[in-house]
């Protein structure tokens, strides 16, 4: 929604919050953290799974990415839209979130593939060990199973598999949103 905001509404502000925003992000994200602990502690979703997904949903390249895309869809069918009596919110359901499709399965792969290789943040939201990713616990195999290199490389392939089954099921939809072409339907 927030691309949307930022690629199609206009307001006061609108470039200086989207430029501040993107200015942010060129911080190394080991800053923040400490707020996004706290944050999960102050929900009581430490040691849940909901904080591994949750931060990953509203990342900033992903805004930039759908903003992109959302600003190659022409502005005259949403104009057309207003005309015939449609508001923002019905606009945005119903003709830009189906143009995006693509991208947002892309950015979809995209957080997934992220939040599937992230050690770090697992690590430190999650305290049960039942309930850490399998490639955190492939760190954590490292030190249980040492050197032994053919129990290491099973459980590194397994930690591969799901990441190929996503792609496989993605496969076009991913090639269409990287290539940002367009956002309208043929």
């Amino acid at each position: 929604m927030s691309a949307y905001a930022y690629a199609k509404l206009h307001f006061k502000g609108r470039d200086v919050i989207f430029l501040t925003i993107m200015f942010l992000s060129s911080f190394p994200a080991i800053t923040n953290i400490i707020p996004l602990y706290k944050m999960m502690h102050s929900f009581h979703w430490l040691n849940q799974l909901v904080a591994l997904i949750v931060p990953g949903l509203a990342g900033v390249s992903n805004i930039f990415l759908i903003r992109q895309f959302m600003m190659a869809i022409p502005d005259v069918i949403l104009e057309s839209a207003r005309i015939d009596g449609a508001g923002e919110i019905h606009i945005f359901r119903k003709i830009v979130l189906p143009n995006c499709k693509p991208i947002l399965i892309a950015v979809g792969l995209f957080t997934f593939t992220g939040s599937w290789n992230d050690f770090l943040w697992p690590s430190i939201a999650i305290n049960n060990l039942d309930r850490l990713p399998l490639t955190a616990g492939l760190q954590l195999a490292k030190g249980v199973y040492g050197n032994k290199v053919p129990q290491m490389s099973a459980i590194a392939t397994v930690a591969i598999v799901p990441m190929i089954i996503l792609y496989l099921f993605t496969q076009k939809y991913f090639v269409r949103g990287i290539s940002l072409s367009s956002g309208v339907k043929g």
